[in-house]
């Protein structure tokens, strides 16, 4: 599997997913350009695109939502909650909801090479859930803006040998930090978003040697990427290949599900 991170974190969020010629994109917080000219800068057709796949309707996941309708003819999934949900959001969005495509919780869908899998999140969006995408060679787990793990992430999590999870907050740092009281129990309250402590813990059940785990959404102001690494090197064991991805950080890897290779390679933001 080829993947590249376009960015991740409050500043946008886009990623997307490439095995044997066909490609999925989760979330579109990014602008159309940036979208289009990075997938082509990494060798992966925009003609190659089956689906775009959102997690939940806050701009860093969803802002590029009505240019890719304008554009393209790619099929766009959101939770059937959203749909019924976020009407107003659509509108501000300049969002045709008549042209997204629900999905139940737990539902799978097919495109092309990968099957994706949809789960309910914990977020301040009504609807927001992650992804579980299935190909013959690799299965990818995302989990991301959820203030708890939700007990099915267990299960979905279960075979994947490569997983992105949010870790989005330190304690300490948001107990001390500069946000107001109201936006400190929002950030760390139940439909909010993880913790260190609580990302590196999950991953550390989910995670067996040979997984490829990567640590995304890292806040701006309540975290930094050397207290994640910490807790992380603390309860992950040897053996499990783990990285932090900064705030905006764009990356490209390569997975090879049958020969257990891994190639890694920092690339800079368009």
């Amino acid at each position: 599997m080829h993947f590249v991170v376009l960015t991740t974190g409050s500043c946008g969020n886009c990623y997307c997913f490439e095995e044997n010629g066909d490609c999925v994109v989760v979330d579109c917080g990014v602008t159309f350009k940036k979208l289009r000219e990075s997938l082509e800068n990494h060798e992966i057709p925009f003609s190659s695109v089956k689906a775009l796949f959102i997690t939940h309707m806050h701009p860093d996941h969803a802002k590029c939502i009505g240019t890719i309708q304008r554009n393209t003819q790619w099929p766009i999934y959101v939770s059937k909650r959203s749909l019924k949900e976020n009407g107003v959001v659509f509108d501000k969005m300049k969002i045709n909801s008549s042209a997204l495509i629900g999905m139940e919780y737990g539902e799978s869908v097919e495109a092309g090479e990968f099957k994706v899998t949809s789960f309910q999140t914990s977020h301040d969006s009504p609807g927001s859930v992650g992804y579980r995408l299935d190909t013959p060679a690799v299965s990818v787990f995302l989990l991301t803006d959820s203030g708890i793990i939700p007990s099915s992430a267990y299960s979905m999590a279960e075979g994947c040998r490569v997983k992105f999870i949010e870790a989005n907050y330190d304690e300490a740092m948001l107990k001390n930090g500069p946000y107001t009281e109201a936006l400190k129990r929002r950030v760390g309250g139940a439909w909010g978003h993880l913790s260190n402590e609580d990302a590196a813990l999950f991953a550390s059940k989910v995670s067996k040697i040979g997984d490829h785990v990567y640590f995304i959404h890292i806040s701006e102001k309540n975290n930094t990427p050397e207290a994640v690494q910490e807790k992380v090197d603390a309860l992950l064991e040897s053996g499990i290949f783990r990285r932090v991805l900064k705030r905006g950080e764009m990356i490209e890897d390569f997975i090879d599900g049958k020969k257990e290779e891994r190639k890694s390679y920092n690339i800079q933001g368009l």
